[in-house]
């Protein structure tokens, strides 16, 4: 799948000149050009690189272009994006992996886009494994590249790309099912997290067969479910559950709507020794069970996948997560906690907060934060480029009441 030296090609290129007054953004660091910042161009509308120049003529670097994306190019530098590019910048992620990842862990995020300076792709690596993603048209144009560079930087590994991204589609991309780049996959993958045995689904499975970004905060679960009762919502194949059990909890409850993910969740707790009796699996759509389910718990993990992926769906989808987490709150025990979470990249840190507030209220229990969640270190944002930070959330505790003189020590959030 990659080119051989003597076969390699340059990349048809279009040079763009902005409006005037609509580089500011790019000269403080931003990395996405909008089609409405586009003054004039010259060169083939399908080029993959763009060349991109202020109104005035002065050079603002190399860009993945995608003629058919509201974001027409995303760019990378002063240089053009060659084999040694991607070499340099998958050689500086992996320097930042070796620092951030747990000794203890094999699966975990190799490359994450904007966040490591090549926008458009990410991947993760689960043992022998590496999953790619690609979600740009320039990327994908001159992908040869980028995977001769990748495959150099772990030889003998593995690779699939998959495809089944929505940002594939906007671009214009094939969007269904996955590619074999290089070597032999599995239909699983077996990994390592934190000391447990997991396995990444390939094939079929969403993003890129495990959600890696959630690391530290299964470690905050463990942490806090010692002789608890867990529900975990949103279980998917019970990753947090798993955590929650090795940190002693006296029972998980699953609630997920997926049929196909009890089998593996169960496989997983089964994987790594752990008591299956103290599993319970329920298949339903959370809303719904929510307004059903009259049991406390000592801990709640909320997360739910995107409710929204577009600004026009944001009023909807902020009262579908005020909802939810009204729901959520009713169920956490006094003395008790809940982790909430959005992955929605159009609800931000700021409205999340507002949202939480909003349900608190409506919820009619008194809350404390404790402490704002995110991805793992192994998924880092560019201070210029917010649009990054996905994953947000929040720790938060219920607390009951407190007699006079009662130990800090003694009470159930002291630990945190």
């Amino acid at each position: 799948m990659t080119p051989t030296d003597s076969h390699r090609q340059i990349p048809a290129e279009i040079r763009i000149w902005l409006r005037p007054g609509r580089d500011k953004a790019v000269r403080e660091g931003h990395p996405w050009v909008f089609s409405g910042a586009v003054g004039r161009q010259e060169g083939p509308e399908d080029a993959p690189l763009a060349c991109v120049f202020t109104a005035g003529g002065e050079p603002l670097g190399f860009g993945f272009h995608s003629p058919a994306s509201q974001i027409r190019i995303r760019l990378l530098g002063a240089g053009r994006p060659d084999r040694s590019f991607f070499a340099s910048r998958l050689a500086e992620a992996a320097a930042l992996r070796r620092a951030v990842v747990p000794a203890d862990t094999t699966g975990y995020r190799l490359l994450n886009a904007e966040g490591d300076g090549v926008p458009g792709w990410t991947v993760d690596r689960f043992g022998d494994v590496l999953v790619s993603q690609i979600t740009v048209a320039g990327l994908e144009a001159v992908r040869g590249e980028a995977y001769a560079a990748l495959q150099e930087l772990v030889p003998g590994a593995a690779v699939v790309q998959a495809n089944g991204v929505p940002a594939r589609r906007a671009e214009r991309l094939p969007y269904e099912g996955e590619e074999r780049i290089a070597g032999e996959a599995p239909e699983e993958a077996l990994f390592t997290e934190s000391g447990l045995a997991f396995t990444a689904e390939l094939f079929g499975g969403q993003k890129t067969g495990f959600y890696c970004d959630q690391r530290e905060n299964r470690r905050l679960a463990e942490k806090l479910a010692g002789g608890r009762e867990v529900l975990d919502l949103f279980a998917h194949s019970g990753a947090f559950g798993v955590y929650a059990l090795r940190g002693g909890a006296t029972r998980v409850v699953h609630v997920e709507s997926s049929p196909r993910l009890e089998e593996r969740a169960l496989g997983q707790v089964q994987r790594n020794g752990l008591d299956t009796g103290r599993v319970a699996w329920v298949r339903a759509n959370v809303f719904q069970d929510l307004r059903e389910r009259t049991a406390r718990y000592g801990l709640v993990i909320c997360d739910p996948p995107p409710l929204v992926r577009k600004r026009p769906d944001l009023d909807a989808a902020a009262r579908a997560y005020k909802d939810l987490n009204r729901l959520a709150l009713q169920r956490v025990a006094t003395g008790g906690f809940l982790l909430t979470f959005s992955c929605s990249g159009a609800v931000d840190t700021k409205l999340f907060r507002q949202i939480f507030f909003a349900a608190a209220v409506e919820a009619g229990v008194r809350v404390a934060l404790l402490q704002p969640l995110a991805a793992a270190p192994d998924h880092p944002v560019a201070i210029t480029h917010p649009q990054g930070e996905y994953l947000k959330g929040w720790l938060a505790a219920v607390p009951g009441p407190v007699a006079a003189g009662t130990p800090l020590a003694s009470l159930p959030w002291s630990a945190v």
